[in-house]
This record gives C-alpha cells, sequence and structure tokens, in this order.
C-alpha cells in the first residue's frame, strides 16, 4: 500500500507546480485502492476512507504536517480526527495557482474548498476580467475570489448560509481584496429567488457559475435536486446573462451522465430562449484520475 501512496506522490509532483500547495493526494480506485482518498492542504492530510480506516497511511514515510482521517458517510457527517500533529491547529491557509484560502481540517462536509474545481477556479480567473460574475451556491466564495483577481468589474456571491459568506469574505482578504468595496455583493437566500429578484431589477452579469450541491433545502423552491431541477436553474440564469455572456455549470451527481446533464443545459437554454454559441465539456483535473464524477460544461452565449 505504501508503494501505491508513493507512485500517486510521484505523480502528483510531476503535474502539479510550485503555486499549488493542495490537492488530491490519492484518488480511491484512480490510484489503485477504492476504499480511501487522501487530500493535501499545505502539508497537512486528510485521509477519507468508505469502511476501515487505512492503517497504511499512518505508517508511510512520506513528509506531513499533521495527519486527519474522516469517513465517509452520507448520513453522518462527523468531523475529521487528528491522528498525528497539532489537534489545535485545525484552521490554516493553502495556495491554489498562487490564490489563498482558508480552510479548516476538522469539519465534517467539506474543509472550506473543492479541490476538484481547480481547473475551472482558473479559467474564471482568466474570463472574467471587465464583466460582471454571479456566483451561484457560493460556498465559501472561491470562485468569486478568483473572478475579483481576473479584474471582476463585480462579483456577487448567494449562499444560504450566512457563515459560508463571511468565510468567503475572509477568503477576500487573504488575497488582499476588501470583501466590503462596493462592486463585491454577498446575498444569503435561496437562488432561485435572487435570480428572480435580479430579473425583475433588469440585472445582467457577463458570467455565472452554477455548481449546486446535488440536494439542497432552499425557501420556496422546498428542496433542490439536480437530477430534477438543474435545468430549470439554467433557464432562471440564463435571463440574466448578457449577449456574449457564458455560463459555468457543474454537476457532482453520480447518478447523472455527462450525456444526460449536458441535454438538461441545453433544454434549460432552450427554456429561456437563449442562443448557445458553443457548449464544451471540461475533463477533470488531472490529480482526480478515479471515477469522472464532476460534470463541467462552459456554455457561450451568443
Amino acid at each position: 500500500m505504501n508503494n501505491q501512496i508513493n507512485t500517486a506522490f510521484l505523480k502528483r509532483k510531476e503535474i502539479l507546480s510550485e503555486a499549488t500547495d493542495s490537492f488530491r493526494l490519492f484518488d480511491g480506485i484512480g490510484d489503485g485502492n477504492s476504499d480511501f482518498f487522501i487530500d493535501v492542504f499545505a502539508g497537512h492530510w486528510l485521509v477519507s476512507y468508505l469502511d476501515k480506516e487505512p492503517e497504511s497511511v499512518v505508517k508511510c514515510e512520506l513528509p506531513r504536517e499533521s495527519l486527519w482521517f474522516k469517513k465517509l458517510d452520507k448520513n453522518n457527517k462527523e468531523s475529521a480526527r487528528c491522528e498525528e500533529g497539532d489537534s489545535s491547529n485545525t484552521q490554516i491557509t493553502i495556495r491554489e495557482n498562487n490564490v489563498r484560502y482558508l480552510v479548516d481540517l476538522k469539519i465534517g462536509y467539506s474543509q472550506g474548498i473543492f479541490l476538484d474545481q481547480r481547473d475551472n477556479r482558473f479559467e474564471v480567473r482568466a474570463r472574467s476580467s471587465g464583466i460582471r460574475i454571479l456566483n451561484c451556491f457560493s460556498y465559501t466564495c472561491a470562485f468569486s475570489v478568483v473572478a475579483a483577481l481576473g479584474g471582476a468589474a463585480s462579483t456577487t456571491s448567494i449562499d444560504l448560509s450566512n457563515s459560508y459568506l463571511e468565510w468567503g469574505k475572509s477568503n477576500f482578504e487573504l488575497n488582499g481584496i476588501d470583501p466590503n468595496q462596493d462592486e463585491h455583493y454577498f446575498c444569503r437566500g435561496d437562488v432561485f429567488e435572487w435570480l428572480r429578484q435580479f430579473r425583475k431589477k433588469e440585472r445582467m452579469f457577463g458570467g455565472i457559475i452554477l455548481d449546486p450541491p446535488s440536494f439542497s433545502r432552499a425557501g420556496k423552491q422546498g428542496v433542490f435536486s439536480a437530477e430534477k431541477d438543474y435545468s430549470s436553474l439554467v433557464t432562471e440564469a440564463a435571463h440574466l446573462i448578457e449577449r456574449g455572456g457564458w455560463v459555468l455549470a457543474s454537476c457532482n451527481h453520480r447518478g447523472i451522465s455527462s450525456e444526460k446533464f449536458g441535454n438538461e443545459l441545453i433544454i434549460g437554454m432552450d427554456n429561456a430562449r437563449r442562443n448557445i454559441k458553443t457548449i464544451n465539456q471540461k475533463p477533470m483535473t488531472s490529480d482526480f484520475p478515479g471515477d469522472d464524477y464532476l460534470k463541467s460544461f462552459w456554455i457561450e452565449i451568443e
């Protein structure tokens, strides 16, 4: 098992630059073992496992600042447990393409950033100069941060959780951006309700990011299901896209194929009577060679 981890580590060293210190070190079946995954956050290891805690990881002699374990259980999202290192040092700053983010090693759901979206964040930054960016389901606002660094005219971040939006403001500050400036907006509440409000106010955007969870509870909308509601989400967002603008649409629901997801996006655009100029699927980032669960499409609008 140690040989598998060492081999995976060497592969990551070949594909990642010094500008990034956080990545998926071991991606389950993609690296030879379907029972566990290892994410590295600035030298701190987080091991997520399905059944039994993998003892081989503890014995692995690769250098690390600390070692944390978290059992993958969708019905019981427990906090991660520290096996090695300082258990009180849970909040750290990581670096991805020289952008800084705050991460919490202990929390149960996610550590504050989804590493599998690294390539999309890089492209959002490249596409954001001079345009207004809307980041739906923004979580800790990572996409908004790179948009601001890319020269966006404004960023608008929507999330149900005020705690996550405050976390997002901290991410802005880590990168030398004042989140209280007039061009950065943080909107707490249901995405569908905000999209309808923006439409009434004729507020338009040059780029829109749709990266919802597979399931979520929300205000009047009730429960959002990616499988049933994604096309409706696209329709509502499409009304707000400027001519020549773009949409990044992502879905991590393993029960939805890339073909089905792409069709839902086209249906959503058609229902909004918006013409698609191009639609292209982006492959998963290279340190995730296992299950292709994340579907990401870039859509350009005429």
